[in-house]
């Protein structure tokens, strides 16, 4: 082979490398989402102590094999968990530990009908099931359940642990026990960053 044709055969191995960093690379869409579910470290520091103000603090992966394993119906949709917590700042962990105490992953109560991880009260400007907002994808409810929590109601208005998250989320008067949904919600997010 002449030197020539190395160099040409260079250029076009260089030409082909620069593309696929361009498309899949550090920085991209396709290079973060590859990183962002196989659980790599994203730019935001991960949620700690009782605090769900943070990036994910599990990967994507993970949270996938939580709700297979459960059966849930929301099966799959780690993704949009870990994207959310990165948009929204506000740890995955939470978000899982919520829609387990809720509805066991969605495959209890209500959610199996409105494909809310939260069962958010129904309110102006949503399509509703009962006293419930629902929606036409369990990605749908997932990232209003995050949009809520960051908000100018909880995170957004200072209200950034689960001591203080959850008198109002699931006050007593609706007949919950806010001191035992803050300790099943805390044991679920310690074992799975424990594992």
């Amino acid at each position: 082979m002449k030197t020539g044709e190395l160099l040409a055969y260079a250029a076009v191995f260089a030409i082909i490398i620069g593309l696929a960093m361009a498309v899949a690379g550090p920085g991209t869409d396709l290079g973060n989402a590859w990183k962002d579910y196989t659980g790599s470290t994203s730019n935001q520091v991960p949620a700690a102590g009782s605090s769900v103000v943070g990036g994910p603090s599990i990967s994507a992966a993970k949270i996938d094999a939580i709700l297979l394993s459960a059966g849930s119906p929301a099966a799959g949709s780690g993704q949009t968990f870990y994207q959310d917590s990165i948009t929204y700042n506000i740890d995955n962990a939470y978000a899982l530990a919520l829609f387990h105490h809720e509805s066991s992953y969605g495959t209890a109560g209500a959610a199996t009908q409105t494909r809310s991880i939260g069962n958010i009260i129904c309110t102006p400007g949503y399509s509703c099931i009962g006293r419930f907002r629902s929606y036409s994808s369990w990605s749908e409810g997932i990232t209003d359940w995050y949009k809520l929590i960051s908000g100018p109601e909880y995170a957004g208005g200072g209200l950034v642990t689960l001591d203080q998250i959850i008198p109002k989320y699931a006050p007593s008067s609706d007949g919950n026990s806010p001191a035992s949904y803050i300790a099943a919600v805390q044991a679920d997010v310690q074992a799975w960053r424990a594992a």
